[in-house]
């Protein structure tokens, strides 16, 4: 059995995959629902309140969604992830991994793959799923668009995942990744508040479904997505130093 199959069966036969894929699918499913029924809903529970909002809008659905899973599904992703690229949580079985292998780099990269293309999978599927359901409750939205935008938002989980690798490089156990890279990866808002930098940041292509779909040109999602791109690279040249340097 080679890594690669390894990896994938570690994340199978745990279903660790499904927390992922759950995440991403309920607020698919409860994001166009929302949108839709606004009205409805708070007619409902309000009581005597009355709240009477806008026509809901193809984009509403795909909003609730991308701000919800965006929050969620990124905790989902690191959570999960951390279970497979903090390699050396476990010193026993680092220790066992090491000696079979030529090079420690290569017990990173399916794991660093793998869970990049669950993450992706996830967000994809969901996207997906979003969609149809804002086309038959509230309308169409344009196809180019959303596929642009959901290919940017790959380009964030990748990196986000690259963050993760990073961070366990520099950790040992797996609750200290976690916490380490959800802050890393929660400063970018933060930052973001920033006009000038916010242009700027990978966590700008999280978002950028919705606002492709809105009529943003995608001309300025080209420095986050160059920025993204840049910065994965060396996080992961990062990551694979210290797992390599590291002493058990």
């Amino acid at each position: 059995m080679n890594l690669w199959r390894l990896e994938v069966l570690r994340l199978t036969r745990t279903h660790r995959w499904m927390i992922l894929f759950g995440v991403y699918l309920f607020f698919a499913v409860t994001g166009p629902l929302t949108a839709a029924y606004f009205n409805e809903i708070m007619a409902s529970f309000g009581g005597d309140i009355t709240v009477i909002a806008p026509e809901p809008q193809p984009s509403d659905g795909l909003a609730q969604f991308i701000g919800n899973a965006g929050q969620l599904g990124l905790l989902a992703l690191v959570v999960v992830g951390a279970g497979s690229l903090a390699v050396d949580a476990r010193p026993e079985t680092a220790a066992f991994l090491r000696t079979r292998v030529e090079r420690p780099r290569t017990l990173l990269y399916p794991r660093y793959v793998v869970t990049t293309a669950v993450g992706v999978g996830a967000l994809v599927l969901g996207t997906i799923v979003t969609w149809a359901m804002s086309h038959w409750l509230i309308g169409g939205l344009p196809a180019g668009a959303v596929v642009l935008g959901t290919a940017l938002g790959a380009a964030f989980v990748a990196f986000a995942v690259a963050v993760l690798a990073a961070v366990a490089g520099v950790t040992r156990t797996q609750v200290g990744a976690v916490f380490a890279s959800l802050l890393v990866l929660l400063a970018l808002p933060l930052i973001g508040l920033v006009p000038a930098l916010r242009v700027w940041l990978p966590s700008e292509l999280l978002g950028a479904v919705l606002g492709l779909v809105e009529g943003v040109p995608a001309g300025d999602y080209v420095r986050a997505l160059l920025v993204t791109a840049a910065a994965t690279a060396a996080l992961l040249v990062i990551a694979v130093r210290r797992f390599e340097r590291r002493e058990l």
